[in-house]
């Protein structure tokens, strides 16, 4: 197994936590986003070609000027470039073996474009050289394209997708040849490094390089400098401009029907920016996109520099008291756990911990979930290390606890193409089915009323965040207001997870009506030119079909939802706890953590690829639970990335199943990202990570759910209501789950790779799982169970073999026993019942060498359920 600091040692220096001051976006943007997009650099170039850096070109050497930002209009034929000069000591040219890059959305991560081509598709969007000694003139060094064939992507990411996967933000390595390395100098001079931004793929207008480093054989950093990062936060104090200006930026940024949707696509758009974007860019202020971004943005969607520039002076002026956070940066994502950010204001959570507490690896993982120093030293822990870890009756802090998983950046929020511009007006209409609502659900109508609600009943003393004078029925009427958001969203689209085709065709989901529109956009040259082999599973790309268009409509949908929920908790200050909870006996009580957002479901975790994905036949089967314009395994490394942004921004709501997202899912994709890892025969240290991640997941549920819920209807008001018990969970947290299903190769369980961290850390992870499920259950009375009705269906079939089962069989039924007469567990939830299931795993937990006295205990309480 690599070790934390051998893997990302450069990667953590180069974004490490104290980065301050950052710079612009790197494209993603959205298609209705005046200003999403990406700088060419502060004081470089306007994007029209020619060369231009984050804060132009280092010539000392004794600096490195970051990020270098490679971004512009997006044209495909005004290609952007970037430079900057690295030194050398003397004789070190002859050493230099590769060149070390970390590089900020060198990819493309949208569905293709669809609609017809007014200039060509770009299909790599970054390039770079190594142009050598700088003080030359013109050179004729080769440019490399970036792509995974012709550079080394950091193990990580390359495990997840390589340059166009799931981590936007990786390193990557390019061997440097005798031609290039006879074109380096020593101290005598510096060396140029050229960075091209090729053009758009239809959404996404550059780049940013966050470190660059010439490298020897061992990975040693020949060229150090200091690195000097962009203050954006300079630009935020310049002297106001004239209101005029101001005036013509608000115009510019709320004018609808005013954008095209991009350079090699220029039809106009409905969407405005404040459409796509916070409403007066509250976004684009907090993380700190430059003012160069801004223009280079709006210059993406067909506005001039000049235009740009008004935009830029209207966002700092209309948000000049939002406080300037230094780590809030487009690469940093939201709310990425760290430790520390419970100490800083509320108002700086959103900036996150930083790429830099982004573990590399299980072994990092497994020490920040036991509260040990992370270093590059050996695992060394206890079982009662693991057993205080892994408690159902203590409290994981999600958002300090640092995790080896990328969150979403902000550009991964922002929707690709608005609401606005799927339902378009009908012939005749000048306003669309999202501006008017279906079947009784209003979004837009849920947001302004919602936004209307909170400033009658802001607090006089005008603290940030300070709702204290609220009474309980105030609050309760407020917690409405926030749930309608996602409620109503989720009631205009139609359709549920897997379910986006209406059963009645005289009334269709929103959806397949946003989805049909798209679809009618559809060119078929430009489908031709789209890369359909780097899907699967289940079959190549299909992203011009009936079911994809379909999830474009939910994207542009639920991505819309996210930026509006984060919008409202972040210009309201609504993260604390108190606004969630329940009035009882005329007080209100509070649930929740320190901090926490104030939505239930639908939130973010809506977002992922398995919750909008439409469900599609092919020839090689059911494409299921991720996108159709994407590999399998990276779907499910997105679905990842949003089941723990919700995880950490929600984390102190009691429940089971009924918590702040529905916790199966989450613990059923960061398994089955493991799979897809297997079976891409990624290294055993890579899935262990996900594997440790899994237990902290596991071990929140439990605490979550470790509560006075009852094991049976929790209401006698309302006996049918099945969902607020925890009774479903004597399955869910089985440790049945960890162990080997059967006695054959296939049936071993996943959880074995564990012991690529550190030897012995499977049973010891095991052991702390008996430990937990035996705190929570081997203590309660058989007889508060409700026993499994087989004739009762109403959750999808027979009670004993639904996956929500709140009870427990009614009889005791052998297992099943393969070839040679050996018991073992068969198929998966459906197959076996929560008594087959605990009575493997008592057995399973002997023959695996569990502690005799924790299996005696789970042993003797499954002995008194099915006696």
């Amino acid at each position: 197994m690599r070790s934390a600091v051998s893997i990302a040692a450069s990667l953590l220096t180069a974004v490490a936590l104290a980065i301050s001051g950052c710079s612009a976006s790197v494209g993603g943007g959205s298609a209705g986003s005046g200003a999403a997009g990406g700088s060419v650099g502060v004081g470089g170039s306007s994007g029209q070609g020619g060369t231009a850096g984050s804060g132009g070109s280092v010539t000392g050497g004794a600096e490195l000027a970051l990020p270098i930002e490679v971004l512009g209009s997006g044209a495909p034929d005004e290609p952007v470039v970037a430079s900057t000069t690295l030194t050398l000591s003397a004789g070190e040219a002859s050493s230099v073996q590769s060149l070390f890059v970390t590089c900020h959305r060198c990819g493309f991560y949208d569905a293709p474009e669809f609609e017809a081509l007014a200039k060509p598709l770009t299909k790599v969007k970054a390039s770079l050289r190594v142009v050598g000694d700088a003080s030359k003139g013109s050179s004729n060094a080769p440019w490399i394209d970036v792509t995974d064939r012709t550079v080394t992507v950091d193990a990580v990411a390359a495990a997840h997708g390589g340059i166009n996967g799931g981590l936007v933000t990786l390193s990557f390595s390019v061997a440097i040849d005798d031609a290039t390395r006879s074109r380096l100098v020593g101290r005598s001079g510096s060396n140029k490094v050229e960075f091209r931004f090729n053009g758009t793929e239809g959404n996404t207008n550059g780049f940013r390089v966050l470190d660059v480093q010439l490298r020897d054989a061992a990975g040693k950093n020949l060229s150090p400098a200091a690195k000097r990062w962009a203050d954006i936060g300079k630009e935020k104090t310049v002297a106001a401009p004239a209101p005029n200006i101001v005036a013509q930026g608000q115009a510019l940024w709320s004018g609808r029907n005013t954008l095209i949707k991009s350079p090699i696509v220029p039809t106009k758009i409905r969407a405005a920016c404040n459409d796509c974007h916070a409403k007066h860019g509250r976004d684009l202020q907090y993380f700190n996109y430059s003012n160069n971004s801004i223009v280079q943005r709006s210059r993406f969607h067909g506005l001039s520099i000049a235009q740009g520039e008004q935009i830029a002076a209207y966002l700092r002026s209309a948000n000049n008291s939002v406080s300037h956070v230094p780590a809030a940066t487009p690469w940093n994502p939201p709310y990425q756990p760290g430790p520390g950010l419970d100490g800083k204001p509320t108002v700086e959570w959103a900036a996150g911990a930083g790429l830099g507490s982004v573990l590399p690896d299980g072994k990092a993982f497994m020490k920040s979930l036991l509260g040990k120093h992370i270093d590059d030293q050996p695992l060394s822990f206890a079982q009662a290390d693991l057993d205080r870890a892994m408690s159902a009756t203590g409290t994981l802090n999600t958002r300090e606890m640092a995790v080896p998983l990328q969150l979403p950046d902000w550009n991964a929020w922002l929707p690709p193409i608005h609401p606005l511009d799927i339902w378009t007006p009908e012939p005749g209409q000048a306003q669309g089915l999202f501006e008017t609502g279906k079947n009784g659900n209003n979004p837009l109508k849920a947001v302004a009323d919602l936004e209307a609600w909170l400033g009658q009943h802001k607090n006089p003393n005008g603290v940030y965040g300070d709702f204290s004078h609220l009474e309980p029925n105030e609050r309760a009427e407020l917690q409405g207001k926030l749930g309608s958001i996602g409620g109503q969203t989720l009631g205009f689209g139609g359709g549920g997870r897997g379910s986006r085709v209406s059963g009645d065709p005289n009334n269709p989901f929103a959806v397949e009506l946003g989805g049909k529109k798209l679809q009618a956009k559809s060119n078929a040259a430009t489908a031709a030119l789209a890369d359909l082999t780097t899907c699967g599973p289940t079959g190549d790309c299909t992203p011009f079909g009936t079911e994809s268009f379909i999830e474009r409509a939910d994207v542009g949908l639920y991505h819309w939802m996210a930026i509006k929920q984060w919008e409202t908790v972040h210009t309201w200050g609504l993260e604390a706890p108190a606004l969630h909870g329940h009035q009882a006996n005329g007080a209100w009580v509070s649930e929740g953590e320190k901090r926490g957002w104030p939505y239930s479901w639908p939130s973010v975790f809506y977002v992922a690829p398995h919750m909008i994905y439409a469900p599609e036949k092919t020839s090689k089967g059911l494409r299921e639970f991720y996108l159709s314009w994407e590999n399998r395994l990276v779907s499910y490394y997105r679905t990842n990335q949003w089941y723990q942004l919700q995880m950490t921004v929600n984390p102190g709501w009691a429940g089971a199943s009924n918590g702040p997202m529905d916790w199966p899912y989450h613990t059923g994709f960061t398994t089955a990202v493991v799979d897809d890892l297997v079976t891409a025969k990624a290294a055993s240290w890579i899935s262990a990570a996900h594997l440790a991640r899994f237990q902290q997941i596991r071990t929140k549920l439990a605490q979550l759910a470790n509560t006075n819920l009852p094991f049976d209807a929790p209401d006698p008001n309302a006996p049918g209501d099945l969902f607020k018990n925890k009774a479903d969970l004597l399955n869910k947290l089985s440790p049945t789950e960890l162990l080997d299903r059967g006695p054959a190769a296939h049936e071993r369980t996943r959880f074995h790779a564990l012991d690529a961290i550190a030897p012995g850390l499977y049973l010891a992870v095991v052991n702390a799982s008996i430990a937990l499920y035996n705190g929570m259950y081997a203590g309660t009375d058989p007889a508060a169970y409700r026993r499994c009705d087989p004739n009762n269906s109403s959750l999808g079939m027979p009670e004993q073999h639904s996956g929500h089962r709140f009870c427990v069989d009614a009889t005791k039924t052998p297992l099943a026993l393969n070839e040679q007469g050996q018991p073992h567990l068969i198929g998966g939830w459906a197959e076996w019942t929560t008594e087959q299931y605990s009575a493997w795993g008592v057995m399973q937990a002997a023959t695996a060498g569990a502690e005799p006295a924790r299996v005696k205990t789970w042993s003797d309480w499954v002995k008194r359920v099915w006696p």
